[in-house]
């Protein structure tokens, strides 16, 4: 392995080993996670959303499934995905 591939892997390894289970991956603001917060899942605001096709696609690959993205995300995403659909006159 040459020692360039190597450092590389060391500084992707400790970016993901820093991740902020409390933070939202794609804008660093707080991302409501009850379960992250200590609570039952149950009580997260994440159970009576939607998540569409794509939307875990934008969060980078050493952060994916680590934390989860904040309701804002998630709204702002869908808002672009549905402009995208929308037929144009």
């Amino acid at each position: 392995m040459s020692e360039s591939y190597s450092s590389q892997a060391k500084s992707t390894a400790a970016k993901a080993s820093q991740v902020n289970v409390l933070l939202c991956p794609l804008c660093g603001e707080a991302n409501g996670c009850s379960y992250a917060a200590g609570l039952p899942h149950s009580e997260c605001w994440c159970n009576h959303a939607e998540f569409p096709e794509g939307v875990f696609d934008r969060i980078p690959a050493e952060q994916r499934r680590k934390s989860c993205i904040c309701q804002r995300c998630l709204e702002s995403y869908t808002d672009q995905a549905e402009h995208k659909q929308e037929p144009h006159s």
